[in-house]
């Protein structure tokens, strides 16, 4: 970290000017093992302690109504603890299980205010974990997704980075939601959809996708979801999702070929 480099591109006939660059920082978050929990009344903590927040989930809003969608597992890991999501349903609605880098807000309406990201200023490569899927059929759906009834589930694994003032507001009952495609503030972003059903942990490498390679990160998102739609309270209950010992990758030589490409297929001459 912190180290200067001079490289040239070539693709065998043509070789590019030299370009010259420094690393950053190879800044890391607590708890991405997810083997930290402590318990506010009835609702689970992905966290050391109320000191040293980081992660949050749904669970503050929906303890109340009597159900923690997110919960530490404590038997089917990799290692340590884990961090089991299912989707429930509460007073007749869907709570997909989640788990994300920011801090939960309010009950909004029928839905909630959720911050995204923490603050973060290195420049990794990928993220890489295991994560374990057991979905179901979609059988709650709402608007726009009530097409998707009857598919199976599917869950999501997010990582992005941003240059935002503050951290993103969500209102899932005004559908005011991260546009992950056209937000003017990503400058990297990765992201796993799967609806495979899984007998044991998959190990994944998830390439951080850099949209502008010289932007300074602000801040950081890693979300989890037992349903993909979930925050439009699409989904089937009783999907579970199980994430463990995840870990931010800042060395090229932990990737393969095709994943460092994919790092920078946007903002290089690969």
């Amino acid at each position: 970290e912190n180290t200067a480099y001079a490289v040239r591109l070539t693709n065998g006939a043509d070789t590019s000017e030299e370009l010259t660059f420094t690393t950053g920082i190879a800044e890391i978050l607590p708890n991405l093992s997810f083997d930290d929990w402590y318990q506010e009344g009835k609702a689970w903590m992905p966290n050391a302690s109320a000191s040293s927040y980081v992660w949050d989930s749904a669970n503050p809003g929906t303890a109340g109504l009597g159900i923690v969608p997110t919960t530490p597992e404590t038997s089917d890991v990799v290692s340590g603890k884990a961090a089991r999501l299912e989707t429930m349903t509460a007073m007749g609605m869907l709570a997909a299980g989640n788990i994300y880098v920011g801090h939960f807000g309010n009950i909004a309406g029928l839905g909630a205010e959720l911050d995204w990201g923490y603050p973060f200023a290195g420049r990794p490569l990928a993220l890489k974990g295991y994560y374990k899927y057991a979905p179901k059929a979609i059988d709650m759906v709402k608007d726009p997704y009530k097409d998707l009834k009857g598919q199976t589930d599917q869950c999501q694994i997010l990582v992005f980075l941003t240059d935002w003032s503050g951290p993103f507001r969500i209102n899932t009952s005004n559908k005011e939601f991260v546009d992950l495609d056209n937000d003017s503030g990503i400058i990297a972003l990765g992201q796993l959809n799967s609806s495979n059903t899984d007998s044991g942990y998959v190990k994944f490498t998830l390439p951080l996708v850099y949209r502008d390679a010289t932007r300074i990160p602000k801040y950081i998102v890693i979300a989890g979801a037992s349903s993909r739609y979930g925050d439009y309270f699409t989904g089937g209950v009783g999907s579970v999702l199980h994430l463990d010992e995840f870990e931010l990758v800042y060395d090229p030589a932990e990737l393969t070929e095709e994943e460092f490409r994919q790092v920078f297929s946007k903002v290089s001459p690969f």
